[in-house]
């Protein structure tokens, strides 16, 4: 449904951006999945203190955008980035002072939190990490396989009829109204007009099925087995196996 739904309407910049991403190295990827499990199912964890500079930063913040309300914050960061180098030494030793006790107490705290921690909660975490350690992956060589020219499902017959219609859709109505409206148009339609998308599916889907054999083909002859749906099933029920054991 989201690849159809990216086929009717197209990536923006924000999305392409999210995409690109996913280049970052595996071992930051699972450290932020871990996080994110971990705030998930876990009681919440105790947050790290903020250094003496972010402290200062937000002291004296409001004022700054007050004195400059047309700067912008990477802007008012700058200023006070070069103030910090010009703050009068005291002042940053309390800043220093406060992070040092913060972090005493922190580390306290987090301690405490691992304790607590129960051996089933631990289990747990381990197979959630899993699981998203493994829908990480299918992202991943999805991205791949449409860099390697992978041929796109080709829409359903509805999904062909909304393609026709989205042109006409109403600035002025939501996406979720217009998808609600163009639904029972679609259950409306006549059988005769039906007819149409669902002959135009029935032939993308035969076209799809000639160029995904030919495609394989490609892949295996390419080096690119690895990539192939059946070798990828085997494999991920390989590494299922290891973590069972």
């Amino acid at each position: 449904m989201i690849t159809t739904w990216r086929l009717l309407f197209p990536i923006n910049g924000a999305n392409l951006l999210c995409t690109r991403r996913l280049a970052t190295t595996q071992d930051s990827i699972v450290s932020k999945l871990k996080r994110n499990i971990e705030k998930d199912i876990l009681p919440p964890k105790p947050k790290k203190p903020l250094n003496a500079f972010i402290q200062y930063f937000l002291s004296i913040k409001e004022q700054l955008h007050k004195e400059y309300p047309n700067c912008t914050q990477k802007d008012i960061l700058k200023k006070v980035a070069e103030q910090w180098t010009q703050v009068d030494p005291t002042i940053k030793q309390n800043f220093q002072k406060q992070y040092m006790e913060q972090q005493s107490v922190y580390k306290q705290k987090l301690m405490d939190y691992k304790n607590s921690i129960t051996d089933d909660q631990q289990m747990l975490i381990q197979n959630q990490l899993i699981k998203k350690e493994h829908a990480l992956e299918r992202s991943q060589i999805k991205q791949k396989l449409a860099d390697l020219g992978k041929p796109k499902r080709p829409l359903t017959a509805f999904f062909l009829f909304m393609q026709d219609n989205k042109m006409l859709k109403d600035s002025q109505v939501s996406q979720k109204d217009w998808m609600k409206n163009i639904s029972k148009e679609w259950k409306n339609l006549t059988m005769e007009a039906k007819n149409k998308y669902t002959a135009e599916a029935a032939r993308l889907t035969e076209k799809y099925k000639t160029d995904i054999k030919k495609w394989e083909k490609n892949m295996i002859q390419e080096g690119h087995q690895d990539l192939l749906k059946s070798t990828l099933k085997s494999k991920r029920n390989t590494n299922i196996d290891k973590h069972k054991e």
